[in-house]
């Protein structure tokens, strides 16, 4: 017998009035927007890091870096920890809110020349976009993130 996948589950995220969606086994938590700490030393794209239960996180404000101009924290603000390169790292969001369940046919290819999406997913009457979250970030960042390592706090 043979098993096929008909349907994935994805979170909705906002970055202004754009909806995008994350695979949700890529999602570890979803967090209110806290104080960030700013890491010396540690690459420009990155805005600080929190602490999640001795772990730190280095957080990097999506807003940024998919070119939004008016950046404000609000109540609805989120920090999305997800499994990016190997680690966890945080997303800064304007809002996360529900989890889809979405028929394999209403997912899709990306538009041809697209830089950072994965999928175009349908939700009803909603068009969310899947970014290809290793591709955010260029070699350079990768390899500068890769090599400032945070320690665990948990450890001695």
């Amino acid at each position: 017998m043979t098993w096929m996948l008909q349907e994935l589950q994805f979170v909705a995220y906002r970055i202004g009035a754009q909806p995008f969606a994350i695979e949700i086994h890529r999602l570890t938590e979803v967090l209110g927007y806290t104080s960030i700490t700013p890491l010396p030393g540690a690459p420009a794209f990155v805005e600080g890091m929190i602490d999640r239960r001795g772990d730190l996180v280095p957080v990097i404000d999506l807003r940024k870096r998919m070119g939004s101009q008016e950046i404000h924290n609000e109540m609805q603000t989120r920090i999305l920890i997800v499994r990016m390169l190997q680690r966890k790292i945080g997303l800064i969001v304007d809002s996360a809110d529900e989890v889809y369940t979405v028929p394999v046919e209403n997912i899709k290819a990306p538009p041809e020349g697209s830089k950072f999406v994965q999928a175009v997913v349908k939700q009803e009457n909603l068009w969310m976009i899947v970014l290809d979250l290793e591709r955010l970030l260029t070699e350079g960042e990768q390899t500068g993130l890769r090599a400032f390592q945070l320690p665990n706090l948990m450890k001695s």
